[in-house]
């Protein structure tokens, strides 16, 4: 599933866009890819995500005492997972699983070997939809920058750049509840 894109000018000099004449738009918008690998290396989107996750506080109290409680239980690895199945459009939880299964690289995005359950990542995504919006947001605005180079973000880029984490969450969840039968 992909946008339609097509590669135009923006022609304007007062646009903070104008570092490349080469910026895919969707009308007056500009499009962003579901799978970001369009744009980036996927290393590089797996290096973004990892500093994103990393810049948390993985030293909370209340953390610390609940994963003493699940020792097995691995939230930056799951984070780290989803956010780069997300931007590299695979949605789907069993995909997910299947993908870590059948494909040892991808099952060590997260840095070391791994395979959730599809279960374990479906109500990882409910319990942490904020954080998983945000990781989205972060990683976005870093592959758009890496396209177009530095610049502040305009409110409507903001506002586009919120959508499309939402996008990617609505979709995990939608194809979710397809897969289960809902």
């Amino acid at each position: 599933m992909h946008m339609e894109e097509t590669n135009t000018n923006i022609g304007s000099d007062s646009s903070p866009l104008r570092g490349r004449g080469d910026v895919l738009w969707l009308g007056e918008s500009p499009a962003l890819p579901w799978d970001f690998r369009e744009w980036c290396e996927a290393g590089q989107i797996r290096a973004w995500i990892t500093l994103e996750v990393n810049s948390l506080d993985w030293s909370n109290p209340d953390l610390l005492t609940h994963l003493r409680q699940r020792p097995t239980y691995s939230p930056k690895a799951l984070l780290i997972l989803i956010l780069y199945s997300y931007l590299t459009a695979l949605f789907e939880s069993d995909e997910i699983q299947r993908r870590c299964d059948v494909d040892p690289a991808y099952g060590e995005v997260s840095g070391a070997r791994f395979t959730p359950g599809a279960a374990e990542i479906t109500q990882f995504r409910k319990e942490n939809r904020g954080l998983l919006k945000w990781g989205l947001v972060q990683v976005i605005k870093r592959a758009i920058r890496s396209r177009v180079g530095e610049f502040p973000l305009p409110a409507g880029l903001k506002r586009r750049i919120v959508d499309a984490a939402v996008a990617r969450l609505d979709l995990a969840r939608q194809m979710d509840r397809g897969y289960q039968g809902f």
